[in-house]
């Protein structure tokens, strides 16, 4: 009676364990919910990965998408300044953090780009020279949304120790895909910013976890695919993508 007593506790500690990295991800626009969902088999699309999420481990999570490119304010406790030691420290491999795909959940994710259909390159840029100068722009630059299927990919820090998982408002996670050979491919390395002036480290505590949200590519090729952060690999899950980027 003792060990079946013992073996009940550490299976719900290993469900509770499980639930915390695999929370319900709610969009709470509903305007986002109406939209129809594009894919696209573009790996440089959605170049980098920003955080939608970061704190406490929770069952279910109502959050928007964010495309905030550099500072984001729901990171703001969990920003540490580069130094030497912490550029130390962020090349080390960090353990114990797992990174949990979800591909049953969808979680959509916008791209913007200027509309120019209702303005021409050349208004464009007087408007951008006008707000260069610290003036206001006489009209309003068009924008243009499109809205793309994509799932949540979480990340649990398991060690007692804060540790280092990006910089700015992006996690690198770098896209590893199985080829006709079943050798596992990089797709693309970790990605950084063009400019990193001012770009301070991501923390991630003990216990918390973070969410980014990742396209669902289009493609012609049926494989297995998989996230990775340094010594740090997800689950496996099914996709497709374009053979090319096994070529490249």
């Amino acid at each position: 009676m003792k060990i079946f007593y013992v073996l009940c506790i550490a299976f719900s500690l290993v469900c509770r364990g499980q639930s915390e990295i695999k929370p319900s991800y709610i969009i709470s626009d509903k305007n986002i919910k109406l939209q129809k969902l594009e894919k696209t088999d573009d790996i440089l699309l959605f170049y980098l990965s920003p955080v939608q999420y970061l704190g406490k481990a929770q069952s279910l999570i109502e959050l928007n998408y964010t495309d905030y490119y550099r500072y984001n304010p729901i990171i703001k406790n969990n920003y540490e300044r580069p130094t030497d030691i912490m550029n130390t420290r962020y090349k080390d491999d960090c353990e114990n953090v797992r990174i949990f795909v979800d591909i049953n959940q969808t979680t959509p994710l916008s791209h913007t780009l200027t509309d120019f259909t209702k303005i021409t390159e050349e208004e464009f840029e007087a408007e951008l020279d006008r707000m260069n100068l610290g003036k206001k722009p006489t009209r309003e630059i068009p924008k243009i949304t499109t809205y793309y299927d994509g799932f949540p990919v979480t990340l649990y820090n398991q060690e007692n120790k804060d540790v280092i998982i990006g910089f700015g408002n992006h996690i690198p996670l770098e896209l590893e895909a199985l080829d006709k050979d079943n050798n596992w491919i990089k797709i693309y390395d970790y990605r950084r910013y063009t400019c990193g002036v001012g770009i301070q480290y991501i923390m991630l505590k003990s216990q918390q976890i973070a969410t980014v949200f990742q396209p669902r590519l289009s493609g012609s090729f049926k494989t297995k695919l998989r996230y990775r952060l340094k010594n740090n690999v997800s689950n496996e899950f099914e996709g497709n993508i374009n053979e090319n980027y096994f070529r490249n």
